[in-house]
């Protein structure tokens, strides 16, 4: 009798880590199922990162394929997978071992959004979550709830896809104190949409570039096409560029990635950076004080 085929993706201490993109998810039919992810050996995780295998195991699920993930065998990042909302609405056999969620976690756990009024209720989520935090940090709830409002539009908007679009959010503290957020979807990603109108925008990082100047939008609304740059100049406004805290914004999205970093005042874009091609957008918004 024939074994069953099946795909198993081992993740090591550091997959979770860094900025979130250690780790290949590959979002391919292709893939056997069952499909298994060990995850016994993770350890700190990025939200981006969690947004990301959320993603992979929605994705598959959708598929028709078979998916388990096999739990941290770190209580604490076990805990911490569970606190970010990983299986929520997840069939209880995908990821079976995971503790009960924490009320009082003060993360902003795994969201799908599939409509506006979701969009506007975890901008309030985010905001609750940011003002938990220490120091001057927890004072920039305005500036934070436009930027997630415009932020998960516009990902539910240029982003439409079968799975709507995914945020989360947590805080750390060392080495220095940060508010992290992402916000990411697997719609056709920012390029293509802007190239809807701007077909002479072949550059993947020039146009992700280009949809951070106001008044530039893939569709024909005269409303939309300011969202990068209000969140931008929101966070200006609200004097989030002190010398010693500042806010990073990073967004890729096919073949490009671009990053913006506002500190003491300046603005700096970042086109330079290269990465490996993906589906959809994923950006982080990352509010920093040291």
């Amino acid at each position: 009798m024939m074994s069953r085929v099946s795909t198993t993706i081992t993740l090591t201490a550091s997959s979770g880590g860094g900025d979130g993109y250690r780790r290949d998810l590959p979002l391919e039919p292709e893939l056997t199922s069952p499909i298994t992810v060990d995850a016994g050996a993770l350890t700190g995780c990025h939200p981006m990162f969690l947004v990301r295998l959320r993603l992979f195991v929605d994705w598959h699920l959708a598929e028709g394929h078979e998916v388990v993930v096999a739990p941290p065998a770190d209580p604490a990042v076990a805990q911490h997978l569970a606190d970010m909302r990983f299986a929520v609405g997840l069939p209880e056999a995908v990821a079976a071992g995971l503790p009960d969620a924490r009320a009082d976690a003060s993360v902003l756990g795994i969201h799908r959004l599939v409509g506006d009024a979701d969009a506007e209720a975890v901008a309030a989520l985010a905001v609750d979550v940011l003002h938990r935090q220490v120091g001057p940090i927890a004072g920039w709830g305005d500036a934070l709830h436009m930027a997630v409002s415009e932020l998960c539009d516009n990902a539910l908007h240029h982003g439409k896809n079968r799975l709507g679009a995914y945020i989360a959010a947590d805080r750390v503290t060392e080495p220095r104190r940060e508010f992290r957020l992402v916000v990411a979807d697997l719609g056709i990603g920012i390029p293509e949409h802007i190239r809807a109108r701007h077909p002479e925008w072949q550059d993947d990082t020039a146009a992700i570039s280009r949809v951070l100047m106001r008044g530039v939008t893939g569709t024909d609304d005269p409303r939309r096409g300011n969202g990068f740059a209000e969140t931008i100049d929101y966070a200006v406004e609200q004097q989030l560029v002190q010398a010693r805290s500042g806010v990073e914004l990073d967004i890729r999205a096919a073949g490009g990635r671009v990053g913006v970093m506002l500190a003491g005042g300046v603005t700096t874009i970042d086109e330079t950076r290269t990465t490996t091609p993906r589906r959809g957008t994923w950006i982080s918004y990352t509010v920093v004080t040291a």
